[in-house]
Order: C-alpha cells, then sequence, then structure tokens
C-alpha cells in the first residue's frame, strides 16, 4: 500500500484504462487459485486518471499454502516483499499489494481502506470523540497513564459507524466522482474542525506518515483553499492527549451500536478493580517492602506478576 514498497524492481504508473484491465487479469488468477474466499479490490474514485499501485483485499483465514510461493509460481514476479499482513509483488512493471485479512475483520477493512484516506481522515474525528477508527472498526480504549488496561470493538457495522461520527452514510455509499468530493464529504460532519487535521497538530508518527502521503497533503492544500462553513469548538486540537472520555458522545454511542452499553459497563466495573489493586500493590509499595531497586525490582515485579 503507498505504491514504493518495491525498491529492487523497475515498476510504473498505469492509465486508467490500462489498469482496469490488469486488475481484472489480477483478480481472476487469484480466485481461480484461492476459490470460495473473499477477494475484493479497494475501491478508488471515479475519475482517477492513473494508479501506483493495486491493494486488493484477501480473506487469508487458515490458508494452507505459502502465499510467497504462489505469487512467485504463477505471477513469476520481479520482487516480493513481505511487510506484516501485506505481500507487495512486481507484476507487469506494477506493484500489487496484497492485503491479508481476517474473515471478521474483512468488510470493515474493506470499507475503511476505500477511497484514498478517507478512512484515515475519518479516524481524526472519531480520535477526537474518544474513539479511535481502523480497519477492525470502531474502538474505545481503556487506559491509565501509558498502561492499556482492554480495547472494546464498539462496531464493525460501517453504516452505523459513519452516522456515529456525523456522516450521511447514502453519501459514502453511493461514491465518490472526485478527490475533492472525498474531503468535502470529510467537512460535513458537525464534529469537524480543519485545525485537527494540520501536522502540527499530529502526533510524531502521524505527522512522520502523512507528511509523505500525496492525498492527506493533498486535503491540507483544500482546506486552505476552501472556507470551511463550521468549526466544532474541541477543546484540545491536538492529537497527543486529545483523545478524552467525553460523555456526550458516550452516551450517543450507547444509543446507536447495541449491547456497547452492557459491555461498557462491564468493562470499566473490571478497570476500576484494576485500578483499586494498582493502588494496593505497586512497584512503589514493593520497593519499600523489600528494599530491591531498578533491574532487581523489575524482576521481582515479573515474578509476581506471573503468579497473579
Amino acid at each position: 500500500m503507498g505504491g514504493n514498497a518495491l525498491k529492487n524492481c523497475t515498476t510504473r504508473r498505469y492509465l486508467k484504462s490500462e489498469y482496469f484491465i490488469l486488475e481484472a487479469e489480477v483478480l481472476g488468477i487469484l480466485r481461480s487459485l484461492l476459490p470460495n474466499r473473499k477477494i475484493k479490490p479497494i475501491l478508488a474514485y471515479v475519475s482517477k486518471d492513473s494508479f501506483g499501485d493495486m491493494d486488493i483485499l484477501l480473506e487469508s483465514d487458515h490458508l494452507h499454502l505459502s502465499l510467497e510461493t504462489m505469487i512467485q509460481s504463477h505471477f513469476q514476479s520481479k520482487e516480493i516483499y513481505k511487510n506484516s499482513n501485506v505481500y507487495s509483488f512486481e507484476y507487469k512493471a506494477f506493484q500489487i499489494d496484497l492485503i491479508c485479512m481476517s474473515s471478521l475483520h474483512f468488510d470493515t477493512a474493506y470499507a475503511y481502506y476505500a477511497y484514498n484516506d478517507l478512512g484515515n481522515l475519518l479516524g481524526r474525528i472519531a480520535h477526537k470523540m474518544g474513539f479511535s477508527l481502523g480497519h477492525e472498526g470502531l474502538k474505545i480504549y481503556y487506559k491509565e497513564d501509558n498502561y492499556q488496561f482492554a480495547e472494546l470493538i464498539v462496531s464493525q457495522d460501517f453504516e452505523k459507524i459513519l452516522r456515529f461520527l456525523g456522516y450521511d452514510p447514502t453519501c459514502y455509499f453511493k461514491g465518490f466522482q472526485t478527490l475533492e468530493e472525498i474531503f468535502s464529504f470529510v467537512s460535513t460532519s458537525p464534529y469537524f474542525n480543519a485545525d485537527i487535521f494540520l501536522l502540527e497538530n499530529r502526533n510524531h508518527i502521524s505527522r512522520t506518515r502523512d507528511r509523505k502521503r500525496k492525498s492527506y497533503q493533498g486535503f491540507l492544500q483544500w482546506l486552505q483553499e476552501t472556507p470551511q462553513i463550521h468549526a466544532y469548538p474541541w477543546e484540545n486540537l491536538k492529537e497527543i492527549g486529545g483523545r478524552r472520555d467525553h460523555q456526550i458522545f458516550i452516551q450517543k454511542a450507547f444509543e446507536i451500536f447495541e449491547g456497547f452499553e452492557s459491555k461498557h459497563k462491564a468493562t470499566l466495573i473490571a478497570f476500576e478493580t484494576w485500578q483499586k489493586s494498582r493502588q494496593l500493590f505497586n512497584g512503589d509499595l514493593v520497593s519499600k517492602w523489600t528494599g530491591f531497586k531498578d533491574k532487581e525490582l523489575g524482576q521481582l515485579m515479573k515474578v509476581l506478576r506471573e503468579k497473579e
């Protein structure tokens, strides 16, 4: 994903007309080799006139073969590069990205990855509302300081997720003709504020990543050139420390996502119990009781936690 994963062979951009011929060929090969599995190309906006890579989502549960061997055998690739769950390979001087995804997350990932950086941009709105949006769906995290106690998938229903974020699902599922239509759609949420997307308000990892993304840079340019009719008054515009458990949005999630309220409250009870036990038993107290410090303390705490 991104069009530049292959470093040791020559690839090029494909014009729209030749791209879709190649896409049909690649999908035909994959579907013949991996029948009865979901295999879908990631959606692009209609007027996109050239492509730097081809993103294909593969339902990858219980594969009883080596994908790398399969790719080499049937595509005769000059280069194959695996990064986490993505196999990038050369075929006819073009980069193909085969994204492996479990059946549990396939449909959500298909929606999240569609239309360039749209999922990433929607994720900024979700973050300000106290949630996280990614290829596994809408999540909420339970944290104390730098320790993450738990995470909970709130929903994988993309239509409901869009409504929760303040968007009209009909517009999304109709598709987009241009990149500008995608950008305009992002701005339609009542919780939109252009400043939360500025690189100076992103954390270091996000800033480094999105500075390199052409579509994200295009969105920032669009923001500069397009007067915004509203800006939600977020208390904190920055990404670092910007996620808060806003009760107004928690309550909204209760109303939209069936079953979330009971799961949330059960997790909160467990979280509060953990927090109380941590106050009664922690590294500072064990250090006072034993006199251990630094490495000795760390080793002892590891042993004690393994016995919990």
